[in-house]
C-alpha cells in the first residue's frame, strides 16, 4: 500500500482492527472517537475495583479470525477455556438447556414436542443452504416445524427478547446462522468451550490501540465527527463505523453488578418470561470462576428494546429498581443488601434488524470514503469474531 492518511470514525473493534491492519500496511491511521474510552460494545470498565466487560462477551472455539488475532498480539497466555451451562427459566423453574439429554428431561414439553425441537435442531446444524430461508420469516418457521407450544415456550420468548416488538418481522436466515454456529461449535454431546481474555475484552481493545500508535497511529478519544467533509482536505481515504443510512437497528440494555450471593448454578441462563424486563441472566462468574474478581459473584442482567424503549428515558435507579425487583421471582433468595456496585448502560445501535431478502451495505459509499458496521455481517449475528474479518475485508477492499 502506498503510504496514505486514513481517518476511521469510531473507536469500537470493528474500526480499530481495520487501523492495525492498515497501520501494519503503511498507512498513517487516525481514529476519532466521541466516547472517552475504546472499545464500543466491546468496552470494559471497572466494578468494585475490577476489570470487567460492560456486555457479556464470549467467544467459541470455532471463531479462528478473532483467535488468530489474539495469537499476533501476543495475548495467547490471557485467553483461558471455560465449559459452558445453560438454563432457561419458565414458570418460575430454571431447567438446564443444553445438550440433548436436558431437552429430553425437559418437563414443560411432551414427549413428541421435544421430539420435533431435536430435530429441527439437527436439520439447521446439517443444512448449510442458507439462502433458501432468506425470504421466510423466522416465526412462521419455527411455529410450524416445532409446534405451538414448542414456538411459545422457548423461541418466541427468544425472538422477542433479542428483537422485541420487530420479532415477527426477522429473517429464518438469521435464526439459521444463529443455530447452525452454535450447534457446530459444540462436541458430540451437545457440550461446548467458551473463551474468554483475563481481564476482558478491553485487554485486546487497549493492545489493539497500542499496536497502532506504535506504528505511528493517532487515537483522538472525546472528538465527535459531525461533518465528514471537513476531514476530506486532510486524509484520503475515510471509513466510518458508525451505524449505517438506510439500516433499522435496535438498542441494548445492560445491568451489570456484583454481589456475595451465588444465586444459581448456569453460566447463561435465557428468561423465557414474556412479562420479565431483560432476556438473559448471566452469572459471569460460573463460567469463569470469582477468585478474579475478590471471591464476588458477577451479573448480568440484559435485554434488547427499540429506541422508543422507556430505558432509554428512564434513570439508572428506576431500571435497577424494577430489573432488581423481578430477579426476585426467579432466586426468591435474592437479597439487594448483598449486591456491590451496580451499573446500568444503554447502547442505541446494539443489533441490525435482519428483515427477509436483508440487503448486506456494501464497504465502498464512493470514492475513498467507506463504511464499516456489524451491519454488514450476514447472515451470521453480529459478534467479536465477524467484526473481526469484516474489518479485514475491508481492509483489502482500499489494498486492492
Amino acid at each position: 500500500m502506498n503510504i496514505k492518511k486514513i481517518a476511521i470514525i469510531g473507536g469500537g473493534l470493528g474500526g480499530l482492527v481495520a487501523g492495525y491492519e492498515l497501520s501494519k500496511l503503511g498507512a498513517k491511521v487516525t481514529i476519532f472517537e466521541k466516547e472517552n474510552c475504546l472499545g464500543g460494545l466491546a468496552a470494559g470498565f471497572e466494578l468494585d475495583g475490577q476489570k470487567i466487560d460492560k456486555n457479556y462477551r464470549h467467544i467459541f472455539k470455532i471463531d479462528s479470525e478473532i483467535i488468530n488475532l489474539i495469537e499476533e498480539l501476543g495475548l495467547q497466555n490471557k485467553l483461558s477455556w471455560y465449559k459452558s451451562s445453560i438454563g432457561l427459566y419458565w414458570k418460575g423453574k430454571i431447567y438446564p438447556f443444553l445438550t440433548p439429554m436436558d431437552l429430553l428431561r425437559f418437563e414443560p414439553l411432551n414427549f413428541m414436542d421435544k421430539m420435533r425441537m431435536g430435530l429441527v435442531a439437527l436439520w439447521l446444524e446439517h443444512n448449510n443452504e442458507w439462502r433458501k430461508y432468506e425470504k421466510i420469516l423466522a416465526y412462521k418457521w419455527m411455529k410450524q416445524w416445532v409446534g405451538e407450544k414448542a414456538y411459545r415456550i422457548v423461541w418466541e420468548p427468544l425472538l422477542k427478547g433479542k428483537f422485541d416488538d420487530t420479532y415477527k418481522s426477522i429473517s429464518m436466515a438469521w435464526l439459521w446462522a444463529r443455530i447452525h454456529i452454535r450447534r457446530n461449535s459444540a462436541d458430540k454431546k451437545g457440550k461446548e468451550m467458551l473463551g474468554y481474555l483475563d481481564g476482558g475484552w478491553q485487554v485486546l481493545v487497549d493492545n489493539l490501540a497500542e499496536s497502532i500508535k506504535k506504528n505511528d497511529g493517532e487515537i483522538k478519544l472525546i472528538t465527535e465527527i459531525d461533518d465528514i467533509k471537513k476531514l476530506k482536505s486532510e486524509f484520503d481515504v475515510i471509513i466510518d463505523t458508525r451505524a449505517i443510512k438506510g439500516i433499522e437497528y435496535i438498542g441494548a440494555v445492560n445491568i451489570v453488578f456484583s454481589s456475595t450471593q451465588d444465586l444459581g448454578k448456569y453460566y447463561w441462563n435465557n428468561i423465557n418470561d414474556l412479562d420479565s424486563p431483560f432476556v438473559a441472566l448471566i452469572q459471569h462468574t460460573n463460567l469463569t470462576g470469582k477468585e478474579k474478581y475478590n471471591g464476588k459473584n458477577i451479573y448480568y442482567l440484559g435485554t434488547y428494546v427499540s429506541h422508543q424503549s422507556k430505558y432509554f428515558k428512564w434513570s439508572d435507579k428506576q431500571i435497577e429498581d424494577e430489573w432488581l425487583d423481578y430477579l426476585k421471582n426467579i432466586f426468591p433468595e435474592f437479597d439487594r443488601k448483598q449486591t456491590g456496585e451496580i451499573k446500568v448502560f444503554r447502547f442505541k445501535n446494539a443489533q441490525h434488524i435482519v428483515v427477509p431478502s436483508y440487503k448486506v451495505p456494501s464497504y465502498k459509499v464512493k470514492d475513498n470514503h467507506y463504511q464499516l458496521n456489524f451491519a454488514q455481517i450476514y447472515p451470521q449475528d453480529r459478534g467479536m469474531n465477524y467484526a473481526v474479518k469484516e474489518a479485514k475485508k475491508m481492509v483489502k477492499t482500499i489494498d486492492d
